[in-house]
């Protein structure tokens, strides 16, 4: 008899990353854009079967090349009913493999700005239709899954401090009740985390929770400096391994790190493009909160169930310590409580009887860091309730 599908958290997806090569041409189709034959391979030219739809053509060595792959893809979204096209394309793939929890990241600036003799212009009506048409992607696909998604705003760093202010600044004029998050990503070269202090700031008095990109392309130091300006999660974060201090920092104070092992793989050059070389089994036996995601679907070719499975192939992650993932996932989202609740009880639920003799024998064995057991004992607890 097979397990019932594990209830799968996603805290870590930019919107116009999630565009598969597939969609970029419909959207370049219809938006009368002409699309470049090098930005994708051509059939025969990759493995249709690990790529479904399709697959990007960029230098995996090269972040710059990633960044400028990215902006073409963004740039066939021309208005709001593409979002609503690529958020229910990514949204229903991802469901379908038992996503419940969705955090995406939005790009004012890619979204609603223009330039005019050097100056940013927001447009305010095109951002709010962006959203109503997202909503409405939300909305069709809540009519097939239970799944529950919520926004982060982006400050994009290598445009500069002022753009990131100005992002946040736009967004305090044009609130809306699904934006729970502020993020800062981009090239992690440009710009260190002090030189956004007006925008740290303006966060907290927006009260969006922060959940700065660290660590992906510089040292461990980046996620210290993140943590200083009040982040409570960190996008990717993986050579914090290599600072033992740092560990016990992000144990002690429930510090959730997004790993996207896929986008790892191919964007952090210590790994050198082998997946075993990432050190997300020893973050995790060292206590450390993580969780599961997929980055930039379209462009780095994965859904949330080939995360999964990468992490229980190659990391031989069992079926217990996925649905911890999952759980540390909800713990660290940006939803209020009772949503938390709702979204907790609807993982607990699908602990088999088999779930609760392993976490049982788990949790006697104590074969775990003394935070992974503290997480299983309460578990159990809420099992019993």
């Amino acid at each position: 008899m097979n397990e019932p599908i594990i209830p799968k958290v996603i805290l870590h997806e930019h919107v116009e990353g999630s565009i598969t090569p597939v969609m970029a041409k419909k959207l370049a189709e219809k938006n009368h854009i002409p699309f470049p034959n090098s930005l994708c391979y051509q059939s025969g030219e990759y493995d249709a079967k690990e790529y479904k739809n399709g697959r990007y053509r960029y230098d995996e060595t090269s972040f710059e090349e990633f960044i400028q792959t990215y902006d073409t893809v963004a740039s066939f979204l021309k208005n709001p009913e593409d979002y609503y096209a690529i958020t229910l394309d990514f949204l229903n793939r991802n469901a379908e493999q038992g996503l419940i929890y969705c955090e995406l990241f939005l790009s004012p600036f890619h979204i609603c700005t223009t330039q005019n003799l050097g100056n940013t212009i927001w447009h305010k009506d095109k951002f709010q239709q962006t959203l109503i048409q997202m909503d409405k992607a939300i909305i069709e696909v809540q009519k097939n899954y239970n799944i529950t998604v919520r926004y982060h705003v982006i400050g994009v760093r290598h445009l500069g401090a002022q753009i990131v202010y100005d992002t946040l600044r736009f967004i305090q004029d044009n609130p809306h009740h699904f934006i729970t998050g502020f993020n800062i990503a981009g090239n992690e070269k440009a710009g260190h985390f002090d030189d956004f202090q007006d925008a740290h700031q303006l966060a907290s008095q927006l009260k969006l929770k922060k959940s700065y990109h660290a660590d992906e392309i510089e040292s461990s130091e980046s996620i210290i400096q993140a943590l200083k300006h009040g982040a409570v999660r960190i996008g990717h974060g993986i050579r914090a391994i290599e600072n033992h201090q740092l560990i016990n920092e992000l144990v002690k104070n429930n510090i959730t790190l997004e790993i996207a092992l896929t986008s790892n793989r191919i964007l952090v050059n210590e790994l050198h493009g082998d997946i075993h070389n990432h050190p997300v089994r020893k973050l995790y036996v060292q206590g450390v909160r993580i969780t599961l995601n997929t980055d930039d679907a379209g462009i780095f070719g994965t859904d949330i169930d080939k995360e999964y499975q990468i992490a229980q192939a190659i990391f031989n992650f069992s079926r217990l310590e996925l649905l911890d993932i999952s759980l540390c996932g909800i713990y660290a989202a940006f939803v209020d409580d009772n949503v938390k609740q709702r979204l907790t009880n609807k993982i607990l639920s699908s602990f088999t009887a088999n779930d609760r003799t392993l976490l049982k024998q788990a949790i006697a064995s104590n074969k775990y860091h003394p935070a992974i057991i503290a997480r299983l004992v309460d578990y159990q607890k809420r099992l019993r309730e």
